[in-house]
């Protein structure tokens, strides 16, 4: 098939990023032909990307601009399947994991401050966002919308007015091969100390700070270490742990091309998202056989197996509860761990998300034919 992906920019530390690159590859080794669209994209190997003009200053601009632009590029060529991971209105698949504008919204407005809230409801970039998002999922000729998760599938149909048979479930794949049979010589030599890793961009969405908040909690039942990975408002987060008196147990990397050394030398994962349509990071934790801990608000929770391979708090702000967790978490057994992940990641692998995709590109397909033949 000849197919056209929709992304606005390239960041190396982007989850959706990074997944648009593998899909691309996979699909290219099957012998399909991918043509990129974006305003910034390096190279790939077996893809052709398309520069996107767009407009600089506001992120209104932005939005509005690539939208424009892109639609003006697709009107000139022709594609069996067009599928966007952007809020615009060309494509014949839209895939959703960023999840719900509208929601994210509402779940932030939980647990910010009143000018925070306020700052947003009369923020323009969120106002355009909105309009978008529901031209998008109610006004646009979209054929189908994938959302990586059964929460997520549940959040649109909460929001919009969209025919539960156009929604897909199509759970994300593991972003590397699984190393689920690693043995001790595999990893550092444990310390006494207990590795909690948080891996994500994004400080206050993903939750750090209920961790950091958390930390002196858990510190007094266990001793452990806490391992940022990631890029956000670090200055605020060692401020936090500094004035909390926990600075000596907090460690910040930063971003990381290669986050596996990081997991290697975990005890455990911790992800208090305050929304998450599907993090990733969970599947990369869980392939290395750690335990996760995360919150409802993560459509990765689906995977959890309370007591076998993780928890799952209910709010990321309920500190006991996020400390005892952690403790618990940390106690469970290995073998227990292992072979729940093991039956979790079973429905992520590349060789069943490439053929849920497939078949619905099939479908648009199909329905495209159908439409023709009406018309001749």
């Amino acid at each position: 098939m000849k197919i056209a992906f929709i992304r606005r920019h390239y960041t190396p530390h982007g989850g959706a990023e990074r997944y648009v690159e593998r899909l691309s590859r996979h699909l290219v080794e099957q012998g399909h032909e991918i043509h990129l669209f974006s305003h910034y994209w390096p190279e790939s190997e077996g893809t052709t990307i398309h520069p996107v003009p767009m407009l600089k200053g506001m992120g209104l601009l932005k939005l509005w601009s690539f939208n424009v632009g892109v639609k003006r590029f697709l009107a000139k060529a022709s594609f069996d399947v067009v599928q966007s991971f952007e809020k615009t209105w060309c494509q014949d698949v839209y895939r959703a994991g960023e999840g719900c504008h509208r929601e994210w919204l509402a779940q932030r407005g939980k647990y910010e401050t009143f000018p925070e809230t306020l700052g947003a409801k009369i923020n323009p970039f969120h106002w355009l966002t909105l309009v978008m998002e529901r031209k998008l999922f109610e006004g646009s000729s979209t054929q189908f919308f994938i959302a990586n998760s059964q929460r997520g599938k549940r959040e649109i149909l909460a929001h919009y007015r969209v025919s539960p048979e156009k929604i897909r479930v199509i759970y994300s794949a593991v972003p590397f091969k699984a190393p689920l049979s690693l043995t001790d010589k595999d990893r550092p030599e444990k310390r006494k100390e207990k590795i909690l890793l948080f891996v994500g961009s994004g400080f206050q969405r993903k939750g750090l700070f209920f961790i950091l908040k958390a930390l002196p909690l858990v510190l007094k039942q266990a001793d452990v270490r806490l391992l940022v990975v990631g890029q956000g408002d670090q200055k605020r987060a060692t401020a936090l742990a500094g004035r909390l008196g926990i600075l000596d147990k907090v460690s910040f990397t930063g971003p990381v091309k290669d986050v596996i050394p990081f997991y290697l030398e975990a005890d455990a994962f911790v992800l208090p998202s305050i929304y998450e349509p599907f993090s990733n990071a969970c599947l990369e934790a869980m392939a290395f056989g750690l335990p996760v801990v995360t919150t409802e608000m993560n459509g990765a929770s689906e995977d959890i197996l309370p007591g076998q391979n993780g928890y799952v708090i209910k709010e990321p702000n309920d500190l006991e509860a996020l400390s005892d967790l952690l403790v618990q978490g940390l106690q469970l057994d290995q073998e227990a761990i292992l072979e729940a992940n093991q039956k979790m990641l079973s429905r992520h692998t590349w060789e069943g998300h490439l053929e849920s995709l497939l078949g619905l590109y099939e479908k648009v397909l199909e329905e495209k034919r159908e439409k023709n033949s009406r018309y001749r």
